[in-house]
């Protein structure tokens, strides 16, 4: 009895396996949060770098105030976290306010060039592209006259009767990214020149062009603000057939998708297998999109082993198994569609087998051009304001 006692006490005192063991670091990230089910991808990102590394914890953030520029929201500007994934309309105002790192090339994929020279200011890699977007043309496979349209006329004749073409023509957001794809594909002239020259009320002629475009839309639809404020809203129309074709990201096309995983047999809903895409005529005979990349950035204040827990995270996010893990569905659900910012993803068999239109998306997307600048989203917004007044509301 006394002996046994005498064990109890040792074994009380004795360190345990886990008091010895080191706590876990702790790694905090805001991901870009506009992406179809983004709790989903954060899970599938934090269970693949967690199974590699499980020293550490990494605690995720989807920012519903992104955009905002006002402090007390907390908006990407103000937010704290070691990793902050990055539109790159807001990478000019980090780099201005100090708050990023340079990136470390090491151990990174080939990037896609656009993908590259959106994150690099000045010679400098500030941070790692994940994701890349553009908006696309996209029709039925038995509308293949939408896809060779190269005119706003030719594609006025070329959607199919009473099916008009799906398209948001409301909100500073979408009608200023909207105007400048088209005014850079009007003047072909360099992306900074363009900006300089902004203004605010939009060029006659782009404005005839909207018009045009508003004409084309199904009755009701393109100015509603309801509607714009649901981003799949369109996408899914264009799923139930009430319109021949839709411009959006290419993520819109989870969209549809979803919606005709939904439909009834007799509602004969597009399915993503009768999907195809061109290039939009931003100008009559020339497409010019604009493409926009999120990417990684390093908080300039985490250094040390945060610093190396950091650059670990940035390179399981852009390689390959994280790809396929965020990109190839799983029974039941919808492809996100969205467009990866490496070459190895872009060309990856087993990626482009879940997703066949990433050829064709890939090549319209390198016809675009990456477009920068300080205080982009406010000179946006202020000439989105302009046409959004010389706009009928409603048609």
């Amino acid at each position: 009895m006394r002996c046994l006692a005498a064990f109890l006490l040792l074994l009380a005192l004795a360190p345990t396996a886990a008091s010895q063991a080191a706590p876990r670091r702790v790694l905090t990230v805001s991901l870009y949060p506009f992406i179809p089910e983004p709790e989903a991808a954060a899970l599938q990102l934090k269970q693949g770098f967690e199974a590699l590394h499980p020293d550490v914890i990494v605690r995720f953030s989807l920012n519903p105030n992104y955009y905002s520029r006002k402090p007390e929201e907390k908006g990407l500007l103000y937010e704290d976290a070691d990793i902050h994934e990055i539109d790159v309309v807001l990478l000019r105002d980090l780099l201005d306010r100090h708050h990023l790192q340079p990136a470390s090339p090491e151990g990174l994929p080939a990037l896609e060039p656009l993908a590259r020279q959106a994150a690099t200011r000045d010679g400098t890699l500030w941070a790692v592209p994940q994701w890349m977007c553009s908006d696309f043309l996209f029709f039925r496979e038995d509308e293949q006259a939408v896809g060779e349209a190269h005119t706003l006329e030719a594609l006025r004749k070329a959607l199919p009767p009473r099916h008009g073409l799906l398209l948001n023509l409301d909100g500073e957001d979408q009608l200023g990214e909207l105007y400048l794809s088209s005014v850079l594909a009007e003047t072909n002239r360099d992306p900074d020149a363009t900006l300089a020259h902004l203004g605010t009320r939009p060029d006659p002629a782009i404005l005839a062009r909207f018009q045009s475009l508003l004409a084309m839309e199904p009755p009701g639809l393109g100015r509603n603000p309801a509607y714009g404020l649901n981003e799949g809203f369109y996408a899914r129309q264009f799923a139930r057939r009430t319109g021949g074709a839709f411009v959006g990201y290419s993520e819109m096309m989870h969209e549809v998708q979803d919606e005709s995983r939904n439909c009834r047999v007799e509602e004969h809903c597009v399915t993503a297998s009768q999907m195809r895409v061109a290039a939009f005529p931003w100008a009559d005979g020339r497409t010019r999109p604009v493409v926009w990349v999120d990417m990684f950035g390093i908080d300039a204040k985490v250094h040390g082993q945060a610093l190396a827990d950091a650059r670990a995270f940035i390179r399981y996010a852009v390689s390959l198994p994280a790809y396929r893990s965020l990109l190839i569905p799983s029974p039941g659900h919808a492809a996100r569609s969205l467009l990866p910012a490496t070459r190895g993803a872009f060309d990856d068999p087993e990626i482009v087998g879940a997703n066949p239109l990433y050829p064709a998306l890939r090549a319209i997307m390198e016809q675009g051009v990456v477009v920068a600048a300080p205080h982009l989203t406010s000179d946006l917004h202020r000439v989105a304001a302009g046409l959004d007044a010389a706009l009928p509301k409603g048609h």
